[in-house]
């Protein structure tokens, strides 16, 4: 059962090295990030880019789950892929695209639902609600 509102998050950043720097949040894992090679940074990290897509399959995920317990739609298989353009243009350097694909598995009777509940968490997920570009959803939904 989710708490009342508000809720409130904190992480914190520190400097590992001259190009990398550690972000923490209470007890979970730490997570190394930078700049990615086309910014003059490594693979070795995760960058801001990265975890941003990462932070929208979550939370997409996360909403997901939420919304597909009510129905009792349950998933054989869940995943999905983001897929990302950054560009310069007269607003500076933006995303332009965001593409997110969703690959779903449910029982027959529920593969319309879970195709409409894809799209219903995609609407709520707070993560993509908040991005300048609205990510486009292509969702692939079998039976199993």
């Amino acid at each position: 059962m989710p708490l009342p509102f508000p809720h409130h998050y904190t992480c914190e950043l520190a400097m590992k090295d001259a190009a990398s720097s550690v972000v923490t949040a209470g007890s979970r894992p730490a997570i190394v990030g930078g700049n990615p090679p086309e910014f003059d940074g490594s693979d070795a990290w995760w960058s801001p880019e990265h975890l941003l897509l990462a932070s929208l399959q979550i939370c997409f995920r996360g909403t997901w789950n939420a919304l597909s317990a009510r129905p009792g739609i349950v998933a054989s298989k869940f995943a999905t892929k983001a897929v990302a353009t950054l560009e310069k243009g007269s607003a500076g350097i933006v995303f332009t695209k965001i593409e997110l694909t969703a690959m779903v598995t449910v029982p027959a009777a529920h593969v319309e639902a879970a195709k409409e509940l894809l799209i219903k968490a995609k609407k709520f997920c707070i993560i993509s609600n908040q991005l300048k570009t609205e990510p486009t959803l292509v969702t692939e939904v079998t039976a199993g």
